[in-house]
């Protein structure tokens, strides 16, 4: 079946690929109020928290400080508790 894309945030220099690509998709120029989006999770099932794992396009400087130091110890910059 058909399934609904809602866009949020500053959607303005994307607008001509979302046409492009999804030509009968809505959407508001709007920065995302917490109560629309909290409807709009509703009645979603949630992911598990512990199976998600960010996928960072750059390190912060913190982590990459520490791996200049501790390279060659094979230690993890992440500490698991």
């Amino acid at each position: 079946g058909a399934s609904q894309v809602t866009f949020v945030g500053e959607v303005g220099p994307f607008v001509e690929q979302i046409q492009k690509h999804l030509p009968r998709t809505d959407y508001k120029e709007t920065l995302p109020n917490a109560a629309n989006l909290a409807l709009l999770a509703w009645d979603k099932e949630a992911d598990s928290l512990h199976d998600f794992v960010p996928n960072y396009l750059k390190r912060v400087e913190a982590e990459e400080n520490w791996l200049k130091n501790h390279t060659e110890s094979g230690e993890s910059y992440i500490k698991r508790l």
